[in-house]
């Protein structure tokens, strides 16, 4: 039977991984848009189409992490709450 305390814990865990999610995703917007930027930047100045696609790629790269450590996160906020509700119940 889960109590009172696990569920605020779970309610917790879920509220940061919203949290981390959001995050997550504000990265993604905030590459999206420096991305356009830049390339609109670099297309005005004459550089050639090669480099815009490499810094392309370095703030996909970026994103990417951003996005990764959020599950991360996400999966170890959820482990956590496993080995609580384990430890609880012995």
């Amino acid at each position: 039977m889960i109590d009172q305390t696990q569920t605020e814990l779970a309610k917790t865990f879920l509220e940061q991984s919203k949290s981390a999610a959001q995050q997550a995703y504000g990265a993604w917007e905030m590459v999206m848009k420096s991305q356009q930027a830049m390339l609109e930047s670099m297309r005005s100045a004459g550089a050639p189409f090669e480099i815009a696609a490499d810094q392309y790629k370095n703030l996909i790269a970026f994103q990417s992490q951003q996005h990764k450590a959020a599950i991360e996160y996400i999966d170890n906020m959820a482990i956590d709450f496993q080995q609580k509700i384990s430890q609880r119940k012995k």
